[in-house]
């Protein structure tokens, strides 16, 4: 048997607003925003990775020791990964700074050797709370983030540029696009997975894995309630995210978020 959780999301625009889609040869505009079924969305995997921004984020301001620059021991089960197995130079300067335990998690692990995840034994091998949740390389998560749709009709907008020293536009450099207006509406449903009697798995607790690894480390010394985890990594999370979309620096992204259980 499975029991789920749902939560409904309703995610308003305060401003102008674009998750880009692929081209159409059929529209002229340069920049489609992203349609499915004919319907202006914000796709899932934009809202899982402004969701996991911002639980990693939660994770380091609260758990990292910023006067000594590192994790404390207790608290190293927490520490995120960094999804993707090649970092790049920045990712590795964080987690040089130890705000990030390294690669993505993944399941089955080789501890004790430097073939398949290049951690020495001394290191954790656990999934990490965002990879527990949204899932790891090989281990399914509790979290299914949903796309959120919209009824409302796109705009299309111009953009060019501009010659330094005329001022004037660059010929051949005016480019469309397309965007939502502000007070746009996106709904959709996250699901969350509280239970499942033939995996022997149940929402905000250790699982049983049999296969090489540490697992779920941060549940085992029973300060995270399934309560807790819902509330402090799920839904406050899921609020917290104030902007998604691209075209930022020109005014664009800014988001409300309301997340409730739905009925």
């Amino acid at each position: 048997m499975i029991e789920r959780k749902s939560y409904a999301i309703t995610l308003t625009t305060t401003e102008p607003f674009r998750v880009g889609g692929k081209s159409d040869p059929l529209s002229e505009a340069e920049n489609p925003v992203a349609v499915v079924g004919g319907r202006v969305c914000i796709p899932g995997p934009s809202l899982k990775g402004a969701f996991r921004g911002e639980l990693e984020r939660y994770l380091n301001d609260t758990y990292y020791d910023n006067q000594n620059k590192t994790w404390p021991q207790n608290k190293l089960a927490l520490q995120p990964c960094i999804p993707g197995t090649k970092l790049l130079s920045d990712e590795q300067r964080l987690v040089n700074e130890k705000h990030f335990r390294g690669p993505s998690c993944h399941y089955p692990c080789d501890i004790g050797t430097r073939g398949k995840c290049g951690r020495r034994n001394d290191e954790c091998h656990g999934i990490c709370p965002v990879c527990y949740l949204l899932g790891a390389q090989g281990l399914v998560g509790f979290v299914q983030v949903p796309f959120l749709f919209t009824d409302i009709r796109y705009d299309e907008l111009y953009s060019a540029r501009l010659e330094r020293t005329s001022h004037t536009v660059v010929r051949g450099t005016n480019r469309s696009y397309q965007l939502v207006p502000p007070e746009t509406v996106f709904t959709g449903i996250l699901e969350v997975l509280i239970s499942d009697s033939l995996l022997g798995w149940e929402f905000g607790r250790v699982r049983d894995l049999k296969e090489s690894t540490t697992g779920d480390v941060w549940l085992q010394n029973g300060q995270w309630s399934q309560e807790k985890v819902l509330k402090d990594l799920v839904v406050d999370r899921i609020k917290a995210i104030k902007g998604l979309g691209g075209y930022r620096s020109k005014g664009f992204g800014k988001v409300e978020i309301l997340i409730k259980e739905a009925d």
